[in-house]
């Protein structure tokens, strides 16, 4: 009695072993069928802070050696007419992460102070918000100057993960935050690129096995400038270049970080910076840069690799803009953003290579005035900065010996920038884009939160 006893728990045991075990294999093979069907690609964007459109070497650079970002551009396609979503660094950072222009954030007068109560509003729905509802994990490290902590933290806005700084490192209040705990301050700035990327890719590596966004903002090339004693002194450009090839480094290892795990074919790896140069660093000759609606304040590098989608050693001259990403991803995904309007446009035709027109209109600010339009053609322009006021060329006709306004109109793929109007060649073009911004004006003039600038003249 006792030994058939022994014998049915014996068989019991066996049974919930053997189940256990059938079950492991089950989900494992579950597993791996879902990781074999999930063709989900990853998504890092990699933003730097001021850098110049001839700032690296697929873009003309001589001076700065940027080895890796240059292997990342034969991977895939260079954009020559690569747009930030603004002319400054809050504006553009909304527009990047939302697909709509800064103002209709509210978000399109000038920087977020230190101080300021402005912030990205809790509605906006941001890129990270986006691919959350696809069951992405989410990743940010860096800058992000989209409203103050603890208030409007990353973590508020999308994000799983976060270490960074609140807002531009020449502004009180700069200080390290790891998530929601603010780590170091003041901050230890010549190792900030190595530990930017020490964190980004620790991210990469915790969620190499699901999909993930790494959103990885660098507090670089903008002033104050610091490298690591590795990078200080070591380019031909100052420290300016000792900064941008650091963060050349610091993208080659996010690159390796990808193919180690085996992600780098399917990760589509966008490197763009949020407006043009300040002080320092090349427009490739471009009129402007920082803060004004030249062509140097808004045309950037604008690099995406995705090997699995785009083919290499690809060179583009269709217009694109930081403003397209959210509409991007929203396509290749398959979800309906929720905002009632996107202004950027899906670049799945162009890294597919299925486009062969491409028309868009792309328009510039000063702040919350419309100035400019352009077209993949054309670029019309009525204002920008000077000294303390903007200066309005099209109320030149207000002045004694001015018959008409002073017209600027620009061949967007010319050789010479933004040297010689060509407007009294092309009368017809002209009126287009005069009408064209005339009816943008009205949109956005409803959205001001602030009375218009003065002009000269007045």
């Amino acid at each position: 009695m006792q030994a058939n006893h022994s014998a049915r728990v014996g068989c019991s045991t066996r049974g919930r072993v053997l189940a256990q075990v059938l079950t492991f294999f089950i989900a494992l093979l579950a597993n791996f069928v879902q990781a074999a069907s999930d063709t989900r690609p990853n998504i890092v964007v990699i933003l730097t802070d001021d850098m110049g459109y001839g700032d690296i070497g697929a873009y003309g650079a001589t001076q700065i050696l940027t080895p890796r970002i240059d292997a990342l551009a034969k991977s895939g396609v260079v954009f020559s007419n690569g747009y930030a979503s603004a002319n400054v660094c809050t504006p553009s950072r909304a527009g990047l992460l939302t697909g709509r222009y800064p103002m209709r954030s509210g978000l399109g007068w000038k920087v977020i102070g230190a101080r300021d109560q402005r912030s990205l509003p809790m509605v906006e729905e941001t890129l990270a918000e986006l691919v959350k509802r696809a069951g992405y994990q989410t990743g940010m490290v860096g800058k992000w100057h989209l409203g103050r902590f603890p208030e409007h933290l990353p973590l508020k806005h999308g994000f799983d993960y976060f270490y960074g700084v609140p807002h531009s490192n020449d502004m009180n209040d700069f200080a390290l935050y790891d998530g929601e705990r603010k780590i170091e301050q003041p901050v230890q700035q010549r190792s900030l690129t190595r530990r930017y990327t020490r964190a980004a890719t620790d991210f990469i590596t915790r969620n190499a096995g699901q999909p993930f966004f790494l959103y990885l903002a660098h507090t670089f090339p903008h002033i104050p400038l610091f490298a690591s004693e590795d990078f200080a002194g070591k380019s031909n450009a100052g420290v300016y270049g000792d900064v941008v090839e650091e963060i050349d480094w610091s993208t080659g290892k996010i690159l390796e970080t990808l193919e180690t795990h085996g992600l780098l074919a399917n990760t589509l790896v966008v490197f763009t910076s949020d407006n043009g140069p300040f002080f320092e660093g090349s427009t490739r000759g471009l009129k402007g840069g920082k803060g004004n609606s030249w062509e140097g304040g808004y045309r950037v590098p604008f690099v995406a690799s995705w090997p699995a989608v785009i083919e290499p050693a690809q060179h583009s001259d269709k217009l694109v803009v930081g403003l397209d990403l959210v509409p991007t991803v929203a396509d290749f995904l398959g979800i309906l953003p929720r905002a009632d309007i996107l202004d950027g446009v899906s670049l799945m035709p162009l890294f597919e290579d299925k486009a062969e027109v491409w028309e868009r209109y792309f328009y510039y600010f000063n702040n919350e005035a419309v100035v400019g339009v352009r077209d993949q053609h054309w670029k019309f322009l009525t204002n920008s900065y000077y000294t303390g006021s903007i200066g309005a060329f099209e109320k030149f006709d207000q002045l004694p010996g001015f018959a008409a306004s002073y017209d600027l109109l620009f061949s967007a793929q010319g050789v010479d920038g933004e040297s010689y109007s060509l407007a009294d060649r092309h009368p017809k073009v002209l009126q287009q884009m005069k009408v064209e911004l005339k009816k943008v004006r009205r949109e956005f003039d409803s959205l001001r939160t602030r009375p218009p600038e003065p002009t000269y003249p007045e």
